[in-house]
C-alpha cells in the first residue's frame, strides 16, 4: 500500500486548483492522502474539509468514528494532529478494497458471504441509541458508484459482475448477534427471499452452517487486512492531516508505550456525494 501514498502541502492544497484536483484524483483512486504543514488551529481541519464539500454533521459534531451504525455513513474522514508528545500510537491504514478483491478471486464462496450476510452495528451512550444492519460488502450495478471507478474508464470494458460500492468493517461497534444463533435468528432477506412472499409473522431462519461460513469469511478478511504488505503505518505528527475514504480504508492505531505526553486529533467528515461532485467540477473546469 505504501507506494500509493501521496503527501501535499497545505498552502498549495488550499490555494491551487491544480493541486486540489490532483489531490482529489489521488484520493479517489487510492483512498488515502496526507497533508503537511497544516496550521496549528482547531479550525484547520474544517478548512481542509470545506475545500471538498460541506461538513457532514453527526451526533459527535466533530468526531472521528466510522459511524457504520447510522443510515448514511460519511464518505470521507479527515484527521488533523495538533499534539503528539506520546510514545507509540502510530496510525495504521489498510485498503479494504484490495482485501475483498483478493478474496473475490481466491474464495468466491466467502466473498458471496461477505456480500450477503447481515451484520448489525450499534452505538449506545449518553442517552443515544443508533443501530443499522448492513453486509460487509455493498455492491452496485452502476459503475460511477464503484470505489474503483475512474471517469475515463470505458463502460464497455467493465466486467459483468456488480462493482464494490463500500466495505463495512468496524468490529468495536458490531452489535451482538440476535438470539438463537444458527437455529432461529432473524436476518435480512436474501435475494431469493425478495422474489417470494414469505409469511411475515414467522422469523427467517439462518442455518448453523451459514454462521460457520461467515466466521470463516471474516477470518479471511481480517487476515487480508492485517497482512504485512497491506498495512501502511505512520505516526501523525503535529501539523499533519490525513484524508481517507471512510467506506474503503480501515484504520487503527498502535498502543501507547507510556502514560505521559498528549495526543490531540481534530476530525471532520464530508459526504461521498459532495466529494464526487467537487471532483467532477474541478475536472470539467481544468480540462
Amino acid at each position: 500500500m505504501a507506494h500509493n501514498i501521496d503527501t501535499v502541502d497545505y498552502n498549495s492544497y488550499m490555494n491551487s486548483s491544480t493541486t486540489l484536483l490532483s489531490s482529489l484524483e489521488h484520493l479517489h483512486q487510492y483512498g488515502l492522502l496526507f497533508v503537511h504543514s497544516v496550521p496549528s488551529s482547531p479550525n484547520s481541519v474544517r478548512a481542509i474539509a470545506k475545500k471538498i464539500g460541506p461538513l457532514k454533521e453527526t451526533l459527535y459534531k466533530s468526531t472521528w468514528d466510522d459511524l457504520l451504525y447510522v443510515d448514511d455513513p460519511p464518505g470521507l474522514q479527515i484527521l488533523h494532529c495538533l499534539q503528539a508528545s506520546t510514545q507509540g500510537g502510530e496510525s495504521l491504514f489498510s485498503d479494504a478494497l484490495r482485501a475483498v478483491t483478493r478474496i473475490r478471486k481466491s474464495r468466491p464462496d466467502l466473498y458471496a458471504t461477505l456480500e450477503s450476510f447481515p451484520v448489525t452495528y450499534h452505538y449506545r451512550n449518553n442517552h443515544e441509541c443508533y443501530q443499522q444492519t448492513r453486509s460487509h460488502i455493498e455492491v452496485t450495478t452502476w459503475p460511477h458508484e464503484a470505489l474503483d471507478y475512474l471517469p475515463d474508464v470505458n463502460p464497455e470494458t467493465l466486467g459483468p459482475e456488480p462493482s464494490i460500492k463500500a466495505i463495512n468493517w468496524s468490529p468495536p461497534f458490531q452489535a451482538p448477534f440476535l438470539l438463537n444463533i444458527g437455529n432461529d435468528v432473524r436476518r435480512l432477506p436474501t435475494k431469493e427471499d425478495r422474489t417470494s412472499t414469505p409469511d411475515a409473522s414467522q422469523p427467517m431462519r439462518q442455518p448453523d452452517s451459514e454462521f460457520r461460513i461467515y466466521f470463516d469469511a471474516i477470518r479471511h478478511l481480517k487476515k487480508e487486512l492485517e497482512a504485512g504488505d497491506a498495512v501502511f503505518e505512520r505516526k501523525l505528527e503535529p501539523g499533519t492531516a490525513v484524508i481517507f475514504d471512510n467506506r474503503r480504508i480501515v484504520h487503527a492505531r498502535k498502543a501507547f508505550k507510556d502514560r505521559g505526553g498528549e495526543r490531540w486529533l481534530r476530525g471532520a467528515y464530508v459526504n461521498a456525494d459532495a466529494f464526487r461532485s467537487r471532483l467532477r467540477v474541478l475536472k470539467e473546469r481544468m480540462s
